[in-house]
């Protein structure tokens, strides 16, 4: 984090604050999405290169704009206030001086995936037969990260570490995060597939909405129930519960039943309310709705950053292939047994991409281009097998069927990858720019380098 309240991998809340924070007239040259118009500023050549430490993501003539930013946002958390934000005080405060902000954040974001892969590996290895241990390991992995993530920007100001370069790693490892956090709780919750999907793929429709929301408004107001804070901690309370009486807990019947019928996109039949897990999925569709609207609400009421319409038209690219996605996933819902979290995962990390490239355009004021080639090869899969779907059913049959669920696989892989390349690449040019390092405390003699 280092100079942002932004905290966690889990995107859920219950809305967010109505008070904006401070000016974002640093932003105001992010208005030319996808031209070729830069605003006067001479463009110069941008090398393009399969070695994250070669290839330069951000346009050179862009990166003094990094200089210029400034964080705006705020955090009304009511737990976090006056309960975590004295523990985090404290934490920080045992902290060496010597370690750096960044050290902090790889090293929950290390524990963070190391929990995600234990959960995966019972999933997939042992029939999502779990020892108890697992999920208590990754209740304590979700805490020690939501802990490192808080205490980083502390660490930051004590160091006079604060900058864009803490800013973007905090969020890329939270983007990065926020997918595998949420196949957790799916797996510690034993939901149906479908359950599953519209958990997974609706967390990361909440995800890209508040950072939608700041990339317009070019602040992040979390409310006062949010996913930071109160989502990371019901995450623990999940992991702690399925521990201690395993995932059936959750088959409990408390209320009802009550059956709602389900509209035929979504592959029709009966939702039963009636046990704990059905009565949690409610309360996230909920939860997740206000806080997309609240989002919605604050992009069209708020001043924008940019021109009028710029940040529909932003979201639109994004929108169309969610639509796409929910309509495949229902249409195809059986390759969830053999592909488990696959749809979840291409579209989990496909929003991460996005949201980080949204970031990167924000902090550097530069054009945000609205296609780039892991959305242009997602769409091409997701548009393509439905196509194939209603107008060639021999191929689907013959081919299609057999082959998409690995082509989802794929998908998931190509989106770490590509993931991985930009982060690697952004924290190269930044660090190389500022002549600042990474993952260590920089001296005196830098930091009035940085300052110059």
């Amino acid at each position: 984090m280092n100079s942002t309240s932004s905290r966690g991998p889990i995107s859920g809340g219950a809305g967010s604050n109505n008070n904006s924070s401070s000016s974002v007239n640093n932003l105001n040259n992010i208005n030319n999405i996808n031209s070729g118009n830069n605003g006067g500023v001479r463009r110069s050549s941008r090398r393009v290169s399969l070695n994250p430490r070669v290839h330069e993501h951000i346009p050179p003539e862009y990166l003094p704009n990094l200089s210029k930013y400034k964080y705006s946002g705020s955090d009304s958390s009511i737990i976090g206030r006056y309960i975590m934000q004295p523990y985090w005080n404290f934490i920080v405060s045992l902290v060496p001086m010597t370690v750096a902000p960044n050290a902090i954040t790889l090293t929950g974001f290390c524990i963070g995936v190391s929990s995600s892969l234990l959960v995966m590996f019972f999933y997939f290895f042992c029939d999502a037969v779990y020892p108890p241990w697992v999920w208590y390991y990754a209740a304590a992995a979700l805490f020690i990260y939501q802990t490192l993530d808080a205490i980083d920007g502390k660490q930051a100001r004590r160091t006079q570490m604060c900058g864009p370069l803490g800013e973007l790693f905090d969020h890329g490892c939270d983007a990065f995060l926020t997918p595998l956090v949420q196949v957790n709780i799916s797996c510690a919750l034993n939901v149906s597939n479908e359950m599953a999907f519209v958990f997974c793929t609706l967390s990361s429709c909440v995800l890209f909405a508040a950072i939608w929301e700041q990339f317009s408004t070019g602040s992040l107001d979390l409310g006062r129930i949010n996913g930071p804070t109160e989502g990371i901690l019901l995450a623990c309370s999940i992991f702690l519960i399925t521990g201690w009486y395993s995932t059936s807990i959750w088959d409990l019947t408390v209320i009802g039943p009550y059956e709602i019928v389900l509209p035929s996109l979504f592959g029709g039949g009966l939702f039963v309310i009636s046990t704990i897990r059905s009565l949690f999925f409610v309360f996230f569709l909920i939860s997740s709705a206000l806080t997309i609207g609240t989002n919605i609400l604050h992009v069209v009421q708020r001043p924008s950053v940019h021109t009028r319409g710029i940040p529909f038209l932003v979201a639109f690219p994004m929108f169309l292939i969610l639509v796409l996605h929910v309509i495949l996933f229902f249409t195809y819902s059986f390759i969830h047994d053999r592909y488990p979290f696959a749809f979840e995962l291409s579209f989990g990390f496909l929003t991460s991409y996005t949201v980080t490239r949204m970031t990167v355009a924000r902090l550097c004021a530069m054009p945000y281009n609205l296609f780039n080639g892991f959305y242009l090869i997602s769409l091409f899969i997701t548009l393509g097998a439905l196509i194939v779907h209603m107008y060639f059913g021999w191929i689907e049959n013959k081919y299609l069927k057999p082959s998409l669920g690995s082509a989802m696989v794929g998908l998931s892989a190509l989106g770490v990858w590509q993931y991985l390349h930009m982060i690697l690449s952004l924290f190269t040019q930044i660090s190389y720019f500022f002549n600042i390092p990474i993952l260590s405390i920089a001296s005196q003699k830098e930091r009035d380098m940085k300052r110059d």
